[in-house]
């Protein structure tokens, strides 16, 4: 992260901040500019959000956490901070991610105290998220904005001609279900929704998990298994 010169607006110079990442750089660095602007402020360091504890949300103006799930993890990881905000509404989030998360953050993490913001944000822009929680802060960062026009006009779209099976299996793929799970609903065999979705890979030439959850969440992805454009309204 690029460090600006510029000075931030402190709205909140008492904050109470809760930092969640692997890196020591992002939390040693946070831990050492907000108490450069802001002696008065206050910070707890977490590596991993599930380390975050209902007792520690009752003493916290924001969460800063770092997202650096994996596609597959990434639905499990909302459902666990959907369940905390939904307790702690005094609370405001601010996720940093990689642009490959952006729809799915937009769709299940953006609320009226969320703020996404992009991995290679410069540290002065979160910092500026921290000390004006509640403010009049961008929900959605336009450096992320831009990350992610870029990383859609890089797609190649693929003529899939999927089944109605194989997109039904994508579909339900793409909202976070199992395998196993899958087949109990659809009462159809393991083997068979395991075969459903390994054709659809073969049809769509992806080789991966990652890259099966990367093209369900591209532009041409969406269309194709007819999923809502979780940019609209933004």
């Amino acid at each position: 992260m690029q460090e600006s010169k510029a000075k931030v607006f402190l709205r909140n110079p008492f904050c109470r901040a809760l930092v969640v990442s692997k890196r020591p750089m992002m939390r040693e660095g946070l831990q050492f500019m907000m108490k450069e602007r802001a002696e008065k402020s206050s910070l707890i360091l977490c590596e991993n959000y599930l380390d975050i504890r209902p007792e520690i949300l009752l003493q916290i103006d924001v969460v800063v956490i770092e997202l650096d799930s994996t596609l597959q993890e990434i639905f499990e990881a909302c459902d666990f901070f959907n369940q905390l905000q939904n307790q702690h509404r005094q609370v405001e989030w601010v996720f940093t991610l990689p642009v490959n998360l952006v729809n799915i953050a937009i769709e299940r993490l953006l609320t009226a105290k969320t703020a996404l913001l992009s991995l290679h944000e410069p540290m002065s822009r979160i910092i500026e998220h921290v000390f004006n929680s509640g403010g009049q802060t961008e929900r959605i960062s336009r450096l992320l904005l831009q990350e992610k026009a870029v990383n859609t006009s890089d797609i190649t779209v693929t003529n899939a001609n999927l089944t109605f099976s194989e997109r039904r299996v994508l579909r339900l793929l793409s909202k976070g279900w199992q395998l196993t799970q899958i087949a109990t609903l659809l009462e159809k065999s393991y083997k068979t929704i395991s075969a459903q979705k390994s054709s659809a890979m073969r049809r769509l030439m992806l080789k991966t998990d990652a890259e099966m959850y990367a093209w369900m969440i591209s532009v041409h992805g969406m269309q194709e298994l007819n999923l809502p454009p979780y940019h609209q309204g933004i």
